[in-house]
């Protein structure tokens, strides 16, 4: 099973993977391509370089095929949603290609390893269906953490943004559903739960006549589950980032003090221009709100610079805010051009070069931002770290106020005979920092 792009479809692919093997249990899961009779690929779609990583990708195994290595070649996800015909085309040697639904065709992957050919037609699925479905879930990472996807989709119309023409409106899963999947995966040794959608802020508006945000309530209910240790909530969108949700994250005992807002920009013109939240000093009153309930709060954010029209002068002031602002984390990306976009048919694109540039510049004002955050905040102290993988002289993780992939890595020398684990909780002395790593000695 090979899954690019982001956490969501990582959490899609292991439902895939776990009902393939739940229907033939001596299967063996591979770790390398060449080693397996069948290869699943789930794509991303939503920038042009995430469809040249999946091309690339399905070329790298359909020479495996040409070699012998590989038998059968199935693709799916965000990539064959809106460019299928493409994706057949230069990759003939497909035996099966379906879009994002592709994880709720129960009868395709319950007849994948079967003596007989799989049913090949993809079958319709209703929203009922999408809002309850279950299937086991194997996780494929160290069992320290595991993504719990809670809607799927997108109601915004951000004009940089194909989601919504990729996966549709916001569809909520079942908060029944939702807190039986959390108990398996605490069940199997999950330390840490991690909330995902495209928008987690906006869990359950389809499932009420008035159309108000449930993830509070979720997140109650989550915090009383037995046996669970950390929940962290990833994609908030800034307006529903509200007094009542800070509140119950700020109370809870289990829910990391950890808030993630893609803010995308400070400038009110170039927010207005991208379909977002443009109200004048918009981010710093969230940025605030969120500071005054949660002093003790990690705060990440993403950015794009270089969207059209984006000043030199508008630019600076970003950079400005940037330092204001002082968040613990932050992603910046250059506006990728997508055809299916409303921005793309902006005419005040900004050069390549440009754009390069500036992405540059923001990503060293960052750097400066987050060491000196880090110093403040870690240097000398004793903090607690949630063990995600094993060094030769020792371990390595996070700490309460981190995600794993985008935010603090801490490694943790020890000279204990007995290491912590994956999804222990340690406690380290941190003597070094950086914008991005921390070093730390086992307590």
């Amino acid at each position: 099973m090979v899954s690019l792009g982001c956490a969501k479809n990582l959490a899609d692919s292991e439902t895939i993977l776990g009902q393939i093997v739940a229907a033939a249990p001596t299967a063996l899961v591979c770790a390398e391509p060449q080693d397996a009779d069948v290869v699943v690929i789930n794509t991303c779609g939503f920038l042009e370089a995430a469809r040249d990583e999946a091309d690339e990708t399905l070329d790298a195994v359909e020479l495996l095929q040409a070699e012998g290595h590989v038998v059968r070649i199935v693709a799916v996800g965000c990539y064959p949603q809106l460019w299928k015909e493409q994706v057949q085309k230069r990759h003939p040697g497909l035996a099966t290609v379906m879009g994002v639904d592709a994880m709720y065709q129960r009868a395709f992957w319950e007849g994948l390893l079967q003596q007989g050919p799989p049913p090949m037609v993809e079958q319709p699925v209703d929203l009922e269906t999408m809002r309850g479905f279950e299937a086991p879930r194997l996780l494929s990472g160290s069992g320290s953490y595991a993504y719990l996807r809670i809607a799927d989709g997108c109601s915004q119309r951000c004009t940089y943004c194909t989601i919504p023409r990729i996966k549709g409106p916001l569809i909520s899963r079942s908060a029944d559903v939702i807190l039986r999947e959390a108990e398996q995966l605490v069940r199997t040794g999950a330390t840490e739960l991690i909330l995902v959608s495209q928008n987690t802020s906006a869990y359950g508006m389809d499932l009420t006549p008035k159309h108000r945000p449930q993830l509070a309530t979720l997140l109650r209910e989550l915090d009383q589950l037995r046996g669970v240790r950390i929940v962290r909530v990833l994609y908030l969108y800034p307006t529903l980032v509200t007094q009542e949700l800070l509140e119950v994250i700020g109370s809870s005992r289990h829910i990391a003090h950890y808030v993630d807002i893609p803010l995308q920009h400070t400038d009110p013109t170039v927010l207005k221009a991208m379909g977002r939240p443009w109200a004048v000093g918009s981010a710093a009153r969230v940025v605030g709100r969120v500071r005054r309930i949660m002093p003790d709060a990690g705060i990440r954010s993403t950015f794009i610079v270089g969207f059209p029209g984006e000043t030199e002068e508008q630019f600076r002031q970003l950079l400005a805010d940037l330092r204001m602002l002082r968040l613990d984390h932050v992603s910046a990306f250059a506006y990728s051009r997508e055809a299916l976009a409303v921005s793309s048919r902006f005419s005040n694109q900004v050069h390549g070069s440009t754009k390069a540039r500036r992405l540059r510049e923001f990503m060293e004002v960052q750097q400066e931002v987050s060491c000196s955050i880090n110093k403040a905040r870690y240097l000398g102290k004793n903090v607690e770290v949630i063990v995600d993988g094993t060094t030769q002289s020792g371990v390595y993780g996070r700490t309460l106020l981190d995600a794993p992939d985008v935010d603090n890595t801490v490694v943790v020398q020890t000279d204990h005979k007995t290491k912590p684990v994956p999804g222990d909780i340690c406690r380290a002395r941190i003597t070094t920092v950086g914008p991005y790593d921390l070093d730390g000695i086992l307590l």
